[in-house]
């Protein structure tokens, strides 16, 4: 089976880095700084961080344990403006194991039980007040006496100040605490610190979470308000609704603001402004025509100086010189006298006179070389070389490579002379405006492009001899453009001839306020970029929020628990359960559920039949009196440091059978710590002094102490005389006779009466040993579970009449200083002289009766 240490490395490995770093902070060091929790945070946010990581050992989890340390309470002394107790000598616990204080309803037992559990820190603690009969006092405290270890401390402790820290280890079972394990949930009060550590780790996710959230408040919203008429629009809605998964196509989508959207603004406000619907139609039919128009100028100009184009006519250009060329080489007619025989210009000349040669010689074929012939030229009669010369040149005009240069000329040409001429400068304007292109971007685009188709024609027309021609740019995007204009005009003059038949103006409106909004928006685009990035800063935050969750870290902390917390304290409640005699109750104790890495539990009923009913409805007072008390002490009683047990009244409303397992249990936890108990029951506090007998007389001697506190003159929580309470009686004769002695010696009245007070009420106990003592021989005692037979039976004969009568009439003159006592009948205190007679007369009877 894994050890709690395997567990939880095992767990902490499969854990992201950040929290087993803070695990690992957690227990090198027990407690996290600040500067740690920022370690841890900056952790998170990386992706290293949030990564799974198997390098740490965590070498700390084997050296985590608890120290053990010794805990006692000695006194608590100067008690001064607490509820009704002014005792007048400090409240001493001895220097035992087991204390037990007796004291009726009243006496300020429960007092001093309220000062522990505040200054102890216990929850269940309620403010102190001062005693509300007497006036207000100037100092309200008390002082503290413990020993950590054997070092002595006494604090002065102020009414409803901060906690004792050394004091928080004490157990204090009231029956505040007993309600709380029977009605309520409870976290184990010990839990081993391994176990602890998911607490801890929890809390420090709380931290981190913290440091998170105070950051992301960091992060406030800069978005303008939208103007209350666009709210209902579309962009409006989209608007209000930003969040951090838009996608960077609808963002952008949602920002621009394109000529095309004003454009279609403008036409809506034109449609409403509108009184003719179908004129307006027309317009825009126009405005269609003429964006038409520079769209196929732009087409023509695009496919005429673009490269292909060019490089087109550069390669015509080529090929017809090459071609003149040749033709030229072959030209050279051997009867020609001058040269440029073939050139451009000859040929120029020569068809000239073919075209007048059909006026002089009409019917004749060029060149006329007939006797009598004149040259169309010169007009001089040819001669037989003249007739030769002409007659080879129209030979060479009518050869092969002569039509080839032709040809290629031609070609040359007619891709020159299909060159679109570019538009003027006004004539770019007023196109522009025709089309309705205000926007000076068209008219600059148009001037360039026409301007660039201009000066690459002037240069192919020159042959590129004064430079080379260049391409336009790209008009493909411009003319999509246009074509999207173009159709927008075709369905906006269809709207208005549809707004002719029926115009749907609220419909107009609707959609001009969408596309004011939209404008509005794009005009926002940098505060609408900064808000996306804020909002997705935000969710980063509450992803990084998410992981810190302690919910996992309470669901394993459930698991350990279970295993190494919750079936131990389980075990531990049915011992206590059987060690108090009450295993026969149909009750246990169960984990209800984990909250925050901490394990809660709760008694209920086993085998109930019906799952709501709770065990405070349906036991007895007594059935839950007892297990409450096991359920406390199976939470308090694992825990390793050795510290005071305090019980208030825990056998209240037992019977006398759980009343003696209580008493065994309590003699058995003070065999290894101080147990302090508080107690109106004389059963009790003779059952207690029953089972430390059992222990051992050198047990008894040593660790049990037996006291009374008293209340009287309206004040409470006076240590009786221990000398008088636990002394024999005939002892406690001479104690009582030499504290009268000094009461007569006091200063005043007030100061006898105070005295006398406390001699009265301690004769009336003396009395009532005297019973048991003297004249019962010990064989019954009000608060010992047990009758003593034993060589005791043959003593009782010896009593007479005359003793059953002095006891009898003493114990009912001084009933009153025991008893409440109506306000209208007052306690009046003995004159000192009357109560020496009658403790004299109780010695003397004592001294005659012990003889007989």
């Amino acid at each position: 089976m894994e050890t709690v240490q395997e567990v939880i490395r095992n767990w902490l490995l499969e854990q992201q880095d950040w929290l087993q770093e803070a695990a690992d902070r957690l227990l090198k060091q027990g407690n996290l700084l600040a500067s740690d929790l920022q370690v841890i945070c900056s952790l998170l946010k990386t992706p290293e961080g949030r990564s799974v990581t198997k390098h740490r050992v965590f070498d700390s989890l084997v050296a985590a344990n608890d120290h053990d340390t010794e805990l006692r309470l000695h006194q608590i002394s100067g008690v001064s403006g607490i509820e009704n107790l002014s005792p007048n000598v400090p409240l001493n616990f001895g220097e035992g194991n087991l204390t037990i204080l007796y004291g009726h309803n009243g006496s300020g037992k429960s007092s001093y039980t309220r000062i522990l559990k505040i200054i102890s820190g216990k929850p269940s603690a309620t403010p102190l007040k001062a005693n509300v009969f007497n006036a207000t006092p100037l100092a309200k405290h008390c002082q503290v006496s413990f020993s950590m270890n054997g070092e002595l401390s006494t604090i002065d402790w102020l009414v409803n100040g901060a906690p004792i820290e050394n004091l928080r280890a004490i157990d204090i079972f009231d029956s505040e605490v007993a309600i709380g394990y029977l009605t309520e949930e409870s976290a184990a009060s010990y839990i081993p610190p391994l176990v602890k550590l998911f607490e801890s780790l929890a809390t420090v996710c709380d931290q981190i979470k913290d440091l998170l959230q105070k950051e992301q408040n960091q992060l406030t919203r800069k978005l303008p308000n939208l103007p209350p008429n666009f709210l209902r629009t579309g962009p409006g809605k989209q608007y209000q609704s930003l969040h951090a998964h838009i996608s960077d196509d609808a963002l952008k989508l949602l920002l621009t603001w394109s000529e095309e959207h004003q454009s279609r603004l403008e036409s809506i406000k034109e449609r409403l402004k509108s009184a003719d619907p179908k004129a307006l139609a027309k317009r825009k039919r126009d405005t269609k025509a003429r964006i038409e128009k520079i769209i196929q100028d732009l087409k023509l100009g695009l496919s005429a100086y673009k490269t292909a184009n060019i490089e087109d006519i550069r390669a015509r250009r080529t090929i017809a010189n090459e071609k003149r060329k040749i033709a030229d080489e072959a030209a050279k007619v051997g009867s020609a006298q001058l040269d440029g025989v073939g050139s451009v210009t000859w040929h120029a000349m020569w068809e000239a006179a073919r075209t007048y040669s059909k006026t002089a010689y009409p019917t004749g074929a060029f060149p006329q070389t007939d006797d009598g012939a004149k040259c169309v030229l010169c007009q001089q009669n040819l001669s037989a070389d003249a007739q030769t010369r002409l007659q080879e040149f129209e030979k060479f005009v009518q050869g092969e490579l002569e039509s080839a240069a032709k040809k290629a000329e031609g070609l040359y040409q007619d891709a020159l002379n299909r060159l679109p001429k570019a538009p003027s400068q006004e004539e770019i304007e007023t196109l522009c405006i025709a089309a309705d292109l205000t926007s000076d971007r068209w008219n600059k685009y148009l001037q360039e492009f026409w301007a660039t188709a201009s000066l690459a024609k002037k240069h192919l027309i020159d042959h590129e001899k004064q430079g080379l021609a260049t391409e336009v740019a790209d008009a493909t995007d411009a003319i999509a453009m246009l074509e999207k204009y173009g159709q927008q005009l075709q369905g906006e003059a269809e709207q208005c001839e549809k707004d002719a038949q029926e115009f749907d103006r609220e419909k107009a409106e609707e959609q001009l306020l969408a596309l004011e909004a939209k404008r509005w928006i794009a005009h926002q685009e940098a505060a609408v970029t900064s808000e996306i990035a804020r909002l997705r800063e935000v969710e980063t935050y509450d992803s990084w929020k998410g992981l810190v969750n302690p919910g996992r870290i309470s669901r394993k902390a459930g698991d350990v628990a279970e295993q190494f917390v919750t079936k131990a304290y389980e075990m531990r409640f049915n011992d206590e359960l059987k060690k108090m005699g009450a295993s026969h109750i149909r009750v246990q104790l169960i984990k209800s559920r984990t909250s925050r890495g901490i394990s809660l539990h709760r008694l209920c009923l086993k085998g109930a039949t019906n799952n709501k009913a709770l065990p405070h409805e349906v036991l007895s007072e007594g059935e839950r009196r007892i297990i409450s008390l096991a359920a406390f002490l199976a939470d308090v009683v694992n825990k390793p440091q050795s510290s005071t047990f305090v019980f208030d009244d825990p056998i209240s409303s037992l019977d006398h059978e759980y009343e003696w397992h209580v008493a065994k249990r309590l003699a058995e936890l003070a065999k290894e710590r101080q147990v302090i108990v508080f107690t109106h029951r004389l059963s009790l506090f003779g059952a207690m002094e029953d089972v430390a007998k059992k222990m051992g007389d050198e047990w008894k001697k040593q660790h049990f102490q037996q006291m009374c506190i008293e209340a009287y003159f309206g004040a409470a929580g006076h240590p009786a005389e221990q000398a008088t309470w636990n002394a024999k009686t005939k002892k406690a004769d001479n104690i009582l006779l030499g504290r009268l002695n000094a009461a007569k010696k006091a200063e005043s009245a007030e100061m006898y009466r105070q005295l006398a007070q406390g001699i009265c009420s301690d004769f009336r106990k003396l009395l009532e040993r005297t019973v048991e003592d003297d004249l019962l021989n010990e064989v019954v005692k009000r608060h010992r579970r047990s009758v003593t037979t034993d060589g005791r039976l043959t003593k009782l004969p010896k009593i007479q009449q005359e003793d059953c009568q002095l006891i009898d009439r003493l114990m009912t003159k001084y009933s009153c200083f025991e008893h409440s006592q109506s306000q209208e009948a007052p306690i009046l205190i003995p004159e000192e002289a009357e109560l020496r007679s009658d403790i004299e007369e109780l010695k003397t009877w004592r001294a005659e009766f012990s003889k007989r």
